[in-house]
């Protein structure tokens, strides 16, 4: 962001406490957001260094170079919210970069939506239960185009590409001995795995 062309230098005051800790308050020099109402720093001893600062867009920000630990509760009762997160409007964004992962961990967990929950992976989701996993809802549907629930319920993509036609599912499911197509079957029973034979 480009300086601004009249700096207000004689408002500005730093409180210098020793070469690990000061506190800048108007400082007229242009950051990203504007220039900053105050911004606190520290460093240690092995130069790690950590800040908070407040700027003239009201974008308030807290960095540390090692670990932000919060604690609360202590004192609390089991029925008390100990830590309290909100956003009166916008969103709330939670970021791991590199190679970190987003972890929640407790007794019980819950996540509630006023209309939707969306779970997106790159890759694999996957629900493993000691005990049992339920699937509620007016409506509960399965795509897919292979995996014994799809062959189940809508079919495999095999399954429906042969669905009408001469090879039928029995076959599928279970050829004959010495099938010079299929040595075993491309259709799993619930519970099992699909193995598509040479």
């Amino acid at each position: 962001m480009a300086e601004k062309p009249n700096q207000n230098w004689e408002q500005r005051v730093i409180d210098s406490r020793g070469p690990k800790f000061r506190l800048d308050v108007n400082n007229p020099q242009m950051g990203s957001d504007g220039s900053n109402t105050y911004l606190q720093y520290a460093v240690t001893d092995n130069k790690d260094k950590q800040f908070s600062a407040l700027s003239e867009s009201g974008v308030f920000r807290l960095h540390n170079e090692r670990t932000i630990e919060v604690v609360a509760g202590s004192k609390n009762s089991g029925s008390d919210t100990s830590v309290k997160i909100s956003s009166v409007e916008g969103d709330i964004t939670i970021t791991v970069m590199g190679n970190g992962q987003v972890k929640i961990a407790g007794g019980s967990v819950i996540v509630q939506a006023d209309e939707d929950i969306d779970l997106k992976a790159g890759r694999n989701i996957t629900l493993n239960a000691a005990s049992t996993v339920t699937l509620k809802g007016t409506k509960v549907q399965a795509k897919g185009l292979i995996g014994n629930l799809i062959e189940k319920t809508v079919g495999s993509f095999l399954q429906r590409v042969y669905q009408g036609s001469y090879v039928g599912g029995d076959y599928l499911k279970s050829p004959p001995a010495g099938d010079k197509f299929l040595s075993k079957p491309v259709v799993s029973g619930t519970g099992d795995v699909p193995d598509l034979g040479r």
